[in-house]
Protein backbone atom coordinates (compact mmCIF):
# COMPACT_ATOMS: atom_id res chain seq x y z
CA UNK A 1 0.00 0.00 0.00
CA UNK A 2 1.17 3.51 -0.82
CA UNK A 3 0.45 6.33 1.66
CA UNK A 4 0.47 9.85 0.17
CA UNK A 5 -0.50 13.39 1.19
CA UNK A 6 -0.86 14.70 -2.37
CA UNK A 7 -4.34 14.40 -3.83
CA UNK A 8 -3.13 15.02 -7.33
CA UNK A 9 -0.49 12.33 -7.59
CA UNK A 10 -1.63 10.50 -10.73
CA UNK A 11 -3.51 7.21 -10.41
CA UNK A 12 -2.77 4.57 -13.01
CA UNK A 13 -6.30 3.17 -13.22
CA UNK A 14 -9.82 4.28 -12.30
CA UNK A 15 -10.50 4.05 -8.58
CA UNK A 16 -12.98 2.75 -6.06
CA UNK A 17 -12.91 5.33 -3.28
CA UNK A 18 -14.05 5.64 0.29
CA UNK A 19 -13.57 8.70 2.47
CA UNK A 20 -13.92 9.91 6.04
CA UNK A 21 -12.09 10.15 9.35
CA UNK A 22 -11.73 6.39 9.88
CA UNK A 23 -10.80 7.23 13.47
CA UNK A 24 -10.90 3.91 15.24
CA UNK A 25 -10.66 1.64 12.18
CA UNK A 26 -13.42 -0.29 13.96
CA UNK A 27 -15.72 -3.05 12.70
CA UNK A 28 -17.91 -0.56 10.84
CA UNK A 29 -14.92 0.91 9.04
CA UNK A 30 -13.63 -2.56 8.28
CA UNK A 31 -16.94 -3.46 6.62
CA UNK A 32 -16.62 -0.42 4.34
CA UNK A 33 -13.01 -1.30 3.51
CA UNK A 34 -13.95 -4.90 2.70
CA UNK A 35 -16.57 -3.73 0.20
CA UNK A 36 -14.14 -1.15 -1.20
CA UNK A 37 -11.57 -3.85 -1.95
CA UNK A 38 -14.13 -6.19 -3.52
CA UNK A 39 -14.03 -4.16 -6.76
CA UNK A 40 -11.15 -6.01 -8.40
CA UNK A 41 -11.28 -3.93 -11.59
CA UNK A 42 -10.69 -0.65 -9.72
CA UNK A 43 -7.85 0.64 -7.53
CA UNK A 44 -9.02 0.69 -3.88
CA UNK A 45 -8.33 4.17 -2.49
CA UNK A 46 -9.02 5.37 1.06
CA UNK A 47 -9.16 9.14 1.58
CA UNK A 48 -8.52 9.79 5.28
CA UNK A 49 -9.46 13.08 6.93
CA UNK A 50 -6.50 13.85 9.16
CA UNK A 51 -7.01 15.53 12.54
CA UNK A 52 -3.98 17.16 14.14
CA UNK A 53 -5.72 19.07 16.94
CA UNK A 54 -8.75 17.06 18.03
CA UNK A 55 -8.09 13.92 20.11
CA UNK A 56 -7.99 10.77 17.99
CA UNK A 57 -8.13 7.05 18.64
CA UNK A 58 -5.71 6.37 15.78
CA UNK A 59 -3.25 8.67 14.04
CA UNK A 60 -2.55 8.58 10.30
CA UNK A 61 0.56 6.44 10.76
CA UNK A 62 -1.43 4.01 12.92
CA UNK A 63 -4.16 3.85 10.26
CA UNK A 64 -1.48 3.08 7.69
CA UNK A 65 -0.19 0.22 9.86
CA UNK A 66 -3.70 -1.19 10.34
CA UNK A 67 -4.47 -0.99 6.61
CA UNK A 68 -1.49 -3.11 5.60
CA UNK A 69 -2.77 -6.34 4.12
CA UNK A 70 -6.35 -5.06 3.87
CA UNK A 71 -6.29 -4.77 0.08
CA UNK A 72 -6.29 -0.95 0.04
CA UNK A 73 -3.68 0.10 -2.52
CA UNK A 74 -3.54 3.81 -1.77
CA UNK A 75 -4.21 5.80 1.40
CA UNK A 76 -4.45 9.56 0.93
CA UNK A 77 -4.26 11.73 4.05
CA UNK A 78 -5.68 15.25 3.79
CA UNK A 79 -6.46 17.83 6.52
CA UNK A 80 -9.96 17.26 7.89
CA UNK A 81 -10.69 20.99 8.10
CA UNK A 82 -9.88 21.45 4.42
CA UNK A 83 -12.06 18.53 3.30
CA UNK A 84 -14.98 19.45 5.56
CA UNK A 85 -14.97 23.11 4.46
CA UNK A 86 -16.07 22.12 0.93
CA UNK A 87 -19.73 21.89 0.04
CA UNK A 88 -20.86 18.45 -1.10
CA UNK A 89 -20.87 19.23 -4.82
CA UNK A 90 -17.38 20.73 -4.78
CA UNK A 91 -16.09 17.69 -2.89
CA UNK A 92 -17.78 15.26 -5.30
CA UNK A 93 -16.58 17.10 -8.40
CA UNK A 94 -13.07 18.24 -7.45
CA UNK A 95 -11.95 15.55 -5.03
CA UNK A 96 -13.79 12.33 -5.88
CA UNK A 97 -14.19 12.71 -9.65
CA UNK A 98 -11.25 14.89 -10.72
CA UNK A 99 -8.49 14.22 -8.19
CA UNK A 100 -9.17 10.58 -7.34
CA UNK A 101 -10.80 9.44 -10.62
CA UNK A 102 -13.54 7.64 -8.71
CA UNK A 103 -15.79 5.31 -10.70
CA UNK A 104 -17.34 3.81 -7.57
CA UNK A 105 -17.61 5.37 -4.09
CA UNK A 106 -18.29 3.19 -1.05
CA UNK A 107 -19.72 4.80 2.11
CA UNK A 108 -21.59 3.91 5.29
CA UNK A 109 -25.37 4.21 5.06
CA UNK A 110 -25.40 6.98 7.69
CA UNK A 111 -22.96 9.20 5.77
CA UNK A 112 -23.04 12.95 6.36
CA UNK A 113 -20.53 14.96 4.30
CA UNK A 114 -19.79 18.44 3.04
CA UNK A 115 -20.25 21.80 4.70
CA UNK A 116 -23.92 21.59 3.68
CA UNK A 117 -24.36 18.21 5.45
CA UNK A 118 -25.53 16.02 2.55
CA UNK A 119 -26.19 12.29 2.81
CA UNK A 120 -25.60 9.12 0.76
CA UNK A 121 -28.65 9.76 -1.44
CA UNK A 122 -27.31 13.21 -2.30
CA UNK A 123 -23.89 11.69 -3.05
CA UNK A 124 -25.49 9.21 -5.47
CA UNK A 125 -27.24 12.08 -7.28
CA UNK A 126 -23.92 13.94 -7.57
CA UNK A 127 -22.25 10.76 -8.79
CA UNK A 128 -24.75 10.53 -11.64
CA UNK A 129 -23.59 13.99 -12.74
CA UNK A 130 -19.84 13.48 -12.26
CA UNK A 131 -19.43 9.91 -13.43
CA UNK A 132 -19.36 7.61 -10.41
CA UNK A 133 -21.76 5.21 -8.73
CA UNK A 134 -22.32 4.98 -4.96
CA UNK A 135 -22.59 1.86 -2.83
CA UNK A 136 -23.64 1.97 0.81
CA UNK A 137 -22.68 -0.40 3.63
CA UNK A 138 -25.16 -1.14 6.44
CA UNK A 139 -24.31 0.01 9.95
CA UNK A 140 -22.46 -2.64 11.95
CA UNK A 141 -23.85 -3.28 15.44
CA UNK A 142 -22.43 -4.89 18.55
CA UNK A 143 -24.60 -5.85 21.54
CA UNK A 144 -27.53 -4.14 19.85
CA UNK A 145 -25.79 -0.78 19.40
CA UNK A 146 -24.10 0.74 16.34
CA UNK A 147 -20.32 0.45 16.44
CA UNK A 148 -18.93 3.98 16.58
CA UNK A 149 -15.74 5.89 17.29
CA UNK A 150 -17.39 7.37 20.39
CA UNK A 151 -18.05 3.86 21.61
CA UNK A 152 -14.33 3.11 21.23
CA UNK A 153 -13.43 6.26 23.16
CA UNK A 154 -15.82 5.31 25.94
CA UNK A 155 -14.30 1.83 26.18
CA UNK A 156 -10.79 3.33 26.38
CA UNK A 157 -11.79 5.65 29.22
CA UNK A 158 -13.57 2.79 31.01
CA UNK A 159 -10.44 0.60 30.60
CA UNK A 160 -12.79 -2.04 29.19
CA UNK A 161 -10.26 -3.87 27.04
CA UNK A 162 -12.49 -6.86 26.17
CA UNK A 163 -15.17 -4.48 24.81
CA UNK A 164 -12.50 -2.44 23.05
CA UNK A 165 -11.19 -5.54 21.28
CA UNK A 166 -14.72 -6.52 20.26
CA UNK A 167 -15.42 -3.09 18.72
CA UNK A 168 -12.00 -2.68 17.10
CA UNK A 169 -11.66 -6.26 15.98
CA UNK A 170 -8.15 -6.24 17.45
CA UNK A 171 -6.11 -4.98 20.40
CA UNK A 172 -5.76 -1.21 20.93
CA UNK A 173 -2.40 0.08 19.69
CA UNK A 174 -0.14 3.08 20.19
CA UNK A 175 2.65 3.82 17.71
CA UNK A 176 5.72 6.01 18.03
CA UNK A 177 9.48 6.26 18.13
CA UNK A 178 11.56 5.35 21.17
CA UNK A 179 12.89 8.66 22.54
CA UNK A 180 15.26 9.65 25.33
CA UNK A 181 13.55 10.24 28.66
CA UNK A 182 14.90 11.13 32.10
CA UNK A 183 16.23 7.60 32.67
CA UNK A 184 14.23 7.47 35.89
CA UNK A 185 13.67 3.74 35.49
CA UNK A 186 17.38 3.02 35.77
CA UNK A 187 17.49 3.96 39.43
CA UNK A 188 14.91 1.21 40.02
CA UNK A 189 17.06 -1.27 38.12
CA UNK A 190 14.72 -1.37 35.14
CA UNK A 191 15.57 0.90 32.18
CA UNK A 192 12.47 1.75 30.18
CA UNK A 193 11.69 2.56 26.55
CA UNK A 194 9.94 5.93 26.27
CA UNK A 195 7.50 6.04 23.38
CA UNK A 196 7.02 9.36 21.64
CA UNK A 197 3.42 9.47 20.39
CA UNK A 198 1.38 12.12 18.58
CA UNK A 199 0.24 14.94 20.90
CA UNK A 200 -3.44 14.42 20.01
CA UNK A 201 -3.38 10.65 20.56
CA UNK A 202 -5.95 9.47 23.12
CA UNK A 203 -4.27 7.77 26.08
CA UNK A 204 -5.97 5.17 28.25
CA UNK A 205 -6.42 6.42 31.84
CA UNK A 206 -3.14 6.79 33.67
CA UNK A 207 -1.92 3.54 35.09
CA UNK A 208 0.22 0.44 34.67
CA UNK A 209 -0.62 -1.93 31.81
CA UNK A 210 0.45 -5.26 30.37
CA UNK A 211 1.61 -4.74 26.77
CA UNK A 212 3.34 -6.23 23.76
CA UNK A 213 5.90 -4.13 21.87
CA UNK A 214 6.29 -4.95 18.17
CA UNK A 215 9.60 -4.12 16.50
CA UNK A 216 11.02 -5.45 13.23
CA UNK A 217 8.58 -8.33 13.03
CA UNK A 218 9.11 -9.50 16.62
CA UNK A 219 7.12 -8.87 19.78
CA UNK A 220 8.24 -8.44 23.39
CA UNK A 221 6.29 -8.63 26.63
CA UNK A 222 6.32 -5.48 28.68
CA UNK A 223 4.95 -3.49 31.60
CA UNK A 224 3.95 0.00 30.50
CA UNK A 225 3.35 3.04 32.67
CA UNK A 226 1.01 5.49 30.96
CA UNK A 227 0.77 8.84 32.67
CA UNK A 228 2.68 10.68 35.38
CA UNK A 229 5.56 9.56 37.62
CA UNK A 230 4.67 11.01 41.03
CA UNK A 231 7.34 8.99 42.87
CA UNK A 232 10.07 10.28 40.55
CA UNK A 233 9.56 13.86 39.51
CA UNK A 234 5.96 15.16 39.91
CA UNK A 235 6.25 16.81 36.48
CA UNK A 236 2.69 17.06 35.08
CA UNK A 237 3.55 15.62 31.64
CA UNK A 238 2.11 12.24 30.70
CA UNK A 239 4.55 9.71 29.28
CA UNK A 240 4.41 6.19 27.84
CA UNK A 241 7.24 4.14 29.36
CA UNK A 242 7.68 0.42 28.86
CA UNK A 243 9.90 -1.98 30.77
CA UNK A 244 10.53 -4.84 28.34
CA UNK A 245 10.84 -8.21 30.06
CA UNK A 246 14.02 -10.19 29.33
CA UNK A 247 15.25 -7.53 26.91
CA UNK A 248 18.53 -5.61 26.80
CA UNK A 249 19.09 -3.74 23.53
CA UNK A 250 19.61 -0.15 22.44
CA UNK A 251 16.39 0.74 20.63
CA UNK A 252 16.48 4.56 20.62
CA UNK A 253 14.97 5.89 17.41
CA UNK A 254 13.21 2.61 16.61
CA UNK A 255 9.55 2.58 15.60
CA UNK A 256 7.36 0.57 17.98
CA UNK A 257 3.78 -0.64 17.84
CA UNK A 258 2.57 -0.99 21.42
CA UNK A 259 -0.43 -3.28 21.96
CA UNK A 260 -2.22 -2.51 25.24
CA UNK A 261 -3.84 -5.64 26.69
CA UNK A 262 -4.70 -5.24 30.35
CA UNK A 263 -4.92 -2.68 33.16
CA UNK A 264 -2.84 -3.65 36.22
CA UNK A 265 -3.22 -0.74 38.64
CA UNK A 266 -3.45 3.03 38.87
CA UNK A 267 -0.57 5.46 39.25
CA UNK A 268 0.24 6.30 42.85
CA UNK A 269 2.94 8.04 44.85
CA UNK A 270 5.02 5.91 47.21
CA UNK A 271 6.08 7.62 50.43
CA UNK A 272 8.42 4.79 51.48
CA UNK A 273 11.20 5.62 49.04
CA UNK A 274 12.90 3.43 46.47
CA UNK A 275 12.48 0.20 48.46
CA UNK A 276 8.70 0.51 48.44
CA UNK A 277 8.71 1.41 44.76
CA UNK A 278 10.90 -1.57 43.94
CA UNK A 279 8.66 -3.99 45.86
CA UNK A 280 5.56 -2.75 44.02
CA UNK A 281 7.35 -2.95 40.68
CA UNK A 282 8.34 -6.55 41.37
CA UNK A 283 4.68 -7.41 42.10
CA UNK A 284 3.57 -5.64 38.93
CA UNK A 285 6.14 -7.45 36.81
CA UNK A 286 5.03 -10.85 38.04
CA UNK A 287 1.40 -10.01 37.34
CA UNK A 288 2.25 -8.72 33.87
CA UNK A 289 4.50 -11.70 33.14
CA UNK A 290 1.77 -14.20 34.01
CA UNK A 291 -0.87 -12.40 31.95
CA UNK A 292 1.33 -11.78 28.90
CA UNK A 293 2.66 -15.35 28.93
CA UNK A 294 -0.94 -16.47 28.47
CA UNK A 295 -1.43 -13.92 25.67
CA UNK A 296 1.64 -15.21 23.84
CA UNK A 297 0.55 -18.82 24.36
CA UNK A 298 -2.71 -18.04 22.57
CA UNK A 299 -0.93 -16.10 19.81
CA UNK A 300 1.42 -18.99 19.11
CA UNK A 301 -1.22 -21.74 19.43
Amino acid sequence: MKHVTNLFEPLQIPACVTFGHFDGMHLGHQAVIEKLCAHLDLMPVLLSFEETEKPVVYTESEKEYLLEGSGVERMVSMPAAEMEAMDAETFARDILAKALHAKTVVVGENLVFGSDAKDATDLAALGAVYGFTVETVPTVCFAGKPVSTQGIKDAIQDMDFPRMRELLGRTYIMQGLVVHGKAAGRKHGMPTANLGVAPNKIFPPHGVYGTLSHMDGKYYRGMTNIGLRPSDDDIPIATVETFLLNFDQDIYGRSVILEVFVYIRGVKKFAGGLDEVRKQIDKDIEQVRAYMNEVIRKLEA
